[in-house]
Formats: C-alpha cells, structure tokens, sequence
C-alpha cells in the first residue's frame, strides 16, 4: 500500500438534501447521497443526507497543499457554506495513509477558514505497516532429506 492523502468538505444533515445544497453553492458536488441510501459492506442505512467535495491536489502532495486546494475551491461560497451550516453539520475531513506519523500543524488563516465555515476538523490517520520479509529458506534442509539420524 503506498502513502496518499486527501481533503474533503462533508455537509450532512436530515433537512437539507444534496440537491438543496448544490443549489445553494452552485457547485456540483464530487458525491451526494440521500436519507435510506445503503452504504459499506454491511448495507449500513444512511440516515442523513450528504453532500461532499474533494481536495484536488494529487493524492502524494502534502496534507497542506490538499487543504489549500479545497479552500481555493470553495472559497468563493465560504459564506454561503457558514449560513448551511445552521442547517446542517460541516466538517472537512483529512485523510492521510502513511508510514510515520506526520507533523500537523495549520496555519492561522487555514483555521479561520473552518470557523468562517461552522466546520469542524475531523482527522483520519491510517498507519502503513510494512512487513518483513520472511528469510529464505535453504535447500537441502530437513524438508528436503538432507537431515541424517546420526547413526
């Protein structure tokens, strides 16, 4: 598994739909979902609605060029995106997987960015564990009838 990592700007709520929100914004949303949409492997029942938009950097760049790439994007509707959040909960996710833990750190104007929105930060670290690879094995070995009774 290699190292990746992502941003996205989730608004889910019981009231407003996603057809409600991209109304709104005037952006087409990179997933939508609806009240009693089955979700996962286990066909969980989505009981809210869901609008989300995603960071468009490259999955490899730095958690920060992600974010920065998401708020050059919404920028525009920051406004609109802070009045829906009175209707609706706002969150930017980040998603790192990865093989050290990372540094995090914003900077000032990337929080004041997710209180203009009445979002909140939610942060998923998938750790990446390598295994070692297992020794190879010798020929002629006991499993190979090389062993002898000492007699």
């Amino acid at each position: 598994m290699h190292e990746s990592n992502g941003v996205r700007l989730k608004i889910t709520s019981k009231v407003l739909t996603s057809a409600d929100i991209e109304s709104r914004l005037a952006i087409k949303p990179d997933e939508a979902w609806k009240i009693g949409d089955m979700t996962g492997a286990f066909g969980v029942i989505l009981k809210e609605h869901g609008y989300a938009l995603d960071s468009k950097a490259f999955i490899t760049a730095p958690i920060a060029d992600h974010l920065r790439s998401l708020i050059q994007r919404i920028a525009p509707v920051a406004k609109k995106i802070g009045e829906i959040s009175t209707q609706a909960t706002v969150a930017v996710s980040c998603q790192m997987r990865c093989k050290a833990v990372p540094s995090l750190a914003f900077e000032r104007d990337d929080l004041r960015w997710f209180v203009a929105l009445g979002a909140r930060l939610d942060i998923d670290l998938h750790m990446i564990v390598e295994r070692p690879a297992e020794p190879a094995k010798k020929p002629g070995g006991p499993a190979a009838g090389g062993a002898t009774s000492g007699f």
